[in-house]
């Protein structure tokens, strides 16, 4: 068994005393200050050195955009929560840029617990309906659904605005008394199932609103009663009477399209019966010549303009691309890459020039020259050569000719003259050119082929003719 050690005795060790104070109070007295410290620094500094709060806008209506008093955008009042600076602000609001009034808050400067608590306060603000307001509103939403309505199909990483939804909030919210014309517009240009269910939505909502929305046009749309076809189609046009470069046309009525379909895109060609006014057209587009005349009185419209007209929305970059004018040649080449305003520009020069209604042809009008010319053969070239003076010449084939007609998906389905008025009235759609070009195949195009065409874009297949108000 080993022996057992004894360690001699030693004293304790303490610690001395610093300045009198205990090493023990000290101790203590630095756990209790670097609590406080980093308490201090977790729960009061970061409210000291914020320079501003967190708030949320809440508005009785969509799509309202906040301003700052100085005019910088904040955000939307669609929920978002915002950080600005502590203090008294004064908020503006406006709908489709149309001024929807002001609100001022004081966003309070909070110290404690702002790391981990962000309080948010919320300002409220009920808008009123203005005039302004209301006709911002309208022309937004038409604007919006003649736009959307080119997208046909939707997925997860491109998704529909409740663009009817929205409008029918706003409306109830705002207490419009009408939006008969402008909710039978949007629903005269529904080409996808997305759009269908939004517009459903929305004539729930205003059900139950005192807002007037339901035209008996709408009610046939809601209940999927499309207009009868024609039982015979009238294709049949009398020869015109030629007077020099125009060919005349009596009143009629004629059948424009070629099927019985009500489903998008198949009715474009939908069966329809139109009454055309007498009229006149010329016997062939418009050409680089008579064109550089226009640009010649005109600089406005030059290519060396071309950076204005496209700010302006007046034409795209492609204008006059490739097209050499010239008044010194008298170029018979039709003019090309040249926008619907510039068209209607052309027409408005010659028509105060000539003391003459000029305007380019609608939809119909088109139609029944083209009729009268279908025994011509299809212009498969730039410039084909025609012989017979009887009719128009290169009515089918040559370059795409723009009408005065807006492009609306379902015209030919539900009330096909109502829906026209309405695209003259909402001027945000796109416009129909017909005949096709020497680039299409001849038996793909049709005197009911039905294209569109954005008013500000220029192509190089796209052309005009003018006719005569009669």
């Amino acid at each position: 068994m080993r022996k057992k050690i004894e360690l001699p005795e030693v004293e304790p060790v303490r610690l001395k005393p610093i300045m009198g104070i205990r090493p023990g109070v000290i101790i203590l007295s630095a756990m209790i200050i670097f609590i406080l410290l980093l308490a201090f620094l977790l729960f009061v500094l970061p409210g000291i050195v914020q320079k501003g709060g967190y708030v949320r806008f809440v508005t009785n209506t969509n799509n309202t955009a906040i301003y700052s008093e100085d005019g910088e955008y904040i955000g939307s009042s669609e929920g978002s929560v915002y950080y600005l600076p502590y203090g008294e602000s004064t908020f503006r609001f406006s709908i489709y840029g149309a001024d929807a009034g002001s609100v001022t808050y004081d966003i309070p400067h909070r110290i404690f617990f702002t790391l981990f608590s962000h309080r948010v306060d919320e300002i409220e603000y009920s808008i009123a309906n203005t005039p302004e307001i209301e006709k911002a509103a309208k022309a937004r939403f038409a604007q919006d659904v003649a736009e959307w309505s080119k997208v046909i199909d939707y997925d997860d990483s491109y998704h529909y605005p409740p663009l009817f939804t929205s409008f029918a909030e706003n409306a109830t919210a705002l207490g419009f008394e009408s939006i008969e014309d402008e909710l039978l517009y949007g629903a005269l240009h529904i080409t996808s199932d997305a759009m269908e269910e939004d517009f459903m939505n929305a004539v729930s909502i205003l059900s139950s609103s005192s807002v007037r929305y339901l035209s008996d046009e709408l009610g046939a749309i809601i209940e999927k009663k499309a207009d009868p076809v024609p039982a015979e189609a009238i294709r049949s046009v009398a020869a015109p009477v030629h007077d020099g470069s125009f060919y005349a046309y009596p009143e009629m009525t004629i059948t424009i399209g070629s099927n019985d379909s009500t489903a998008f895109p198949e009715a474009n060609e939908r069966m329809v019966d139109v009454a055309v006014p007498s009229f006149e057209i010329a016997s062939r587009p418009v050409s680089e010549y008579e064109y550089a005349l226009f640009v010649e009185a005109n600089p406005y419209w030059s290519r060396s303009n071309k950076s204005t007209l496209i700010a302006n929305g007046d034409a795209d970059d492609g204008y006059l691309d490739g097209i050499t004018l010239t008044t010194r040649v008298r170029s018979s080449m039709p003019i090309r890459n040249v926008s619907y305003k510039a068209a209607l520009a052309y027409v408005e020069w010659i028509s105060e020039r000539d003391g003459v209604s000029y305007m380019i042809p609608t939809e119909a009008e088109w139609t029944a020259a083209a009729l009268s010319a279908s025994y011509k053969p299809y212009a498969a070239s730039l410039l084909p050569a025609d012989s017979d003076s009887s009719t128009p010449s290169f009515m089918m084939g040559q370059l795409w000719e723009m009408t005065s007609t807006p492009y609306i998906p379902l015209s030919r389905v539900y009330g096909y003259g109502r829906s026209i008025e309405l695209g003259k009235q909402f001027p945000f759609d796109d416009i129909i050119v017909k005949g096709g070009s020497y680039i299409n195949r001849a038996e793909n195009m049709t005197v009911d082929t039905v294209g569109a065409f954005d008013a500000s874009s220029t192509s190089e297949y796209v052309t005009f003719r003018v006719g005569i108000e009669r």
